[in-house]
């Protein structure tokens, strides 16, 4: 016990924890209750002090009045420091006077563990603090409940698409993300020291998604990390990101991919309105269920839609940042909806693997979901012949022989397929109405941060 002692502190030992702070009602008013936390906020008003405990479920007023409790229950809640981590064993109290409803009384109060003096606030509206500072300490930042709800309702995202997935047969699989060669092409690649060789850090798991349906797997889906080395500085860009891909095989187009992301997310949005409530009420966000189906407009629409809105785009120019936003702001008041599918790009702008629209000259059976003025979705039908496969591939000036691991296993009848890749904390980012993508990124990694 020397260490404890010394420390200040008392072990826990195999004290159970037996409520967390959400479920303090009045439904337990009389009865003796354990919680533990963090002392988020202490109010001292002489004789009667206000201790507001903080667990990852909300927060619970404990009340200390000096005539109701022990002569060492006040002198220890004077003692505390914001971020204590401590226990409170008490009586719960009926109350009108909060929105919870009850309070407790303490008849005991345990300092589980200290804590210095804390270099940014957690209490909501207290201080404002710059990001780039915020990230420094992004361990303490996420104590902070707004910011840990953005989580909780990426999470809730996340959890319900792939509920989605799985009730229509797709297959979680795993994939390297350590690669030979490049998967959407240019230089945008992380390069490491692969014992006598050099490899990459993976783009995409573009060739292996497809390559399992070669497998045999039908469909199939996969949320992990994926790596750019873009040297970019901006709201919307980091160098490591979630990609949530999916990839189904036997499509008679593209059509049945939208069809099966419009559904997908209009499931995933439906569920986290309901069970991330609490978050979404704390972050102010009325979550919009997108209607079915989303809005499908064509790559050429979208260049006149922007052009006739003052920009200046030839047909084979991408959509810069600036044309999204500005067709953030024309979809809704055009097609009533924020959610929007722009399909048939050029092929000068899609991948290799990408194919050739049989219909519109020049162009790809392709799409991007937009939301909200931003790309969160890049997809589309693939090529399954491989002839064709491997002309695409000399066409964006790639050797076939460096891609013989993705490419040989399409001599052997493959499946017609198509995919896609959505950006989990774009969408978090567009749903939630965060300015910055690194505030929807739960340990961001951009050019200048490899820490914490």
């Amino acid at each position: 016990m020397d260490f404890y002692e010394t420390a200040g502190v008392v072990p826990i030992g195999n004290q159970p924890r037996t409520h967390f702070s959400n479920q303090i009602t009045a439904d337990l008013d009389g009865k003796q209750v354990v919680v533990m936390g963090w002392m988020h906020i202490l109010r001292d008003k002489g004789k009667i002090k206000f201790l507001i405990l903080r667990d990852e479920h909300g927060t619970v007023q404990i009340t200390i009045p000096q005539k109701k409790v022990s002569e060492e229950v006040f002198e220890v809640s004077s003692q505390l420091k914001p971020e204590t981590a401590i226990s409170v064993t008490g009586d719960v109290v009926a109350t009108t006077q909060l929105a919870t409803g009850a309070e407790i009384i303490p008849t005991k109060i345990r300092i589980i563990n200290t804590a210095e003096r804390i270099p940014i606030d957690v209490v909501e509206g207290k201080v404002d603090i710059d990001l780039d500072t915020r990230l420094n300490y992004r361990i303490l930042d996420l104590r902070k409940p707004s910011i840990n709800a953005i989580f909780r309702v990426q999470h809730s995202l996340v959890r319900f698409a792939r509920e989605y997935l799985e009730n229509n047969d797709f297959v979680e699989i795993h994939t390297p993300k350590l690669v030979a060669e490049a998967t959407e092409g240019g230089a945008n690649l992380f390069e490491v020291k692969y014992f006598e060789r050099k490899a990459y850090l993976a783009q995409s798991p573009q060739f292996y998604k497809q390559l399992m349906l070669l497998a045999g797997f039908g469909r199939v889906f996969e949320i992990a990390p994926v790596f750019r080395a873009e040297k970019h500085n901006t709201r919307r860009h980091v160098n490591e990101y979630t990609s949530f891909d999916c990839e189904m095989a036997w499509i008679s187009g593209v059509e049945d991919v939208m069809k099966m992301e419009e559904q997908m997310l209009h499931h995933a949005f439906t569920k986290t309105k309901k069970h991330a409530a609490a978050e979404l009420e704390l972050l102010e966000v009325d979550l919009v269920i997108p209607k079915l189906p989303f809005k499908r407009v064509k790559y050429v629409e979208a260049i006149q839609l922007v052009n006739e809105a003052g920009k200046d785009l030839s047909i084979t120019d991408d959509l810069d940042p600036e044309s999204e936003q500005l067709l953030g702001e024309i979809f809704p008041e055009k097609f009533g909806t924020d959610m929007v599918f722009i399909t048939h790009y050029p092929l000068e702008l899609r991948p290799a693997y990408t194919m050739p629209s049989l219909t519109d000259e020049g162009m790809t059976e392709s799409f991007d979901l937009t939301y909200k003025g931003m790309e969160i979705t890049t997809g589309g039908q693939r090529i399954h012949i491989y002839d064709l496969l491997v002309e695409r591939f000399k066409a964006k000036g790639f050797n076939p022989p460096d891609f013989s691991f993705y490419l040989d296993p399409f001599k052997y009848g493959a499946p017609p397929h198509g995919g896609l890749g959505l950006g989990v904390e774009r969408l978090t980012m567009q749903l939630l109405g965060i300015d910055n993508i690194r505030e929807a990124t739960l340990l961001p990694r951009d050019r200048d941060r490899l820490t914490p």
